[in-house]
């Protein structure tokens, strides 16, 4: 059965929520790209990242570049455990 779009909708935004709260808290900054599903990770003022929630059939987080850096993978951990924080069920994955 599919999920009605209202319902996905609250998901991604609980899941942005969780995932802005963890990123502030580790110092990094936040900021939505208007009209776009993208936000703006920024690591220094000259070192950011591209973060789009990309739906069904992925239904995921993806951070841009995908490079294997150590503030990647640190960002990264941090989004997916702040989906994992969540109560069971609601969590989404993270690519």
């Amino acid at each position: 059965m599919r999920k009605s779009k209202a319902i996905e909708a609250v998901r991604v935004a609980q899941e942005i929520t969780a995932i802005r709260v963890a990123l502030h808290q580790h110092g990094y900054r936040l900021r939505k790209r208007p009209k776009q599903p993208v936000w703006t990770v920024y690591v220094t003022d000259d070192n950011f990242y591209q973060m789009a929630y990309q739906p069904a059939p992925i239904s995921s987080w993806v951070l841009y570049p995908q490079n294997n850096d150590a503030s990647h993978n640190t960002i990264m951990n941090i989004i997916q455990g702040a989906l994992t924080l969540r109560p069971a069920g609601i969590a989404g994955r993270v690519s």
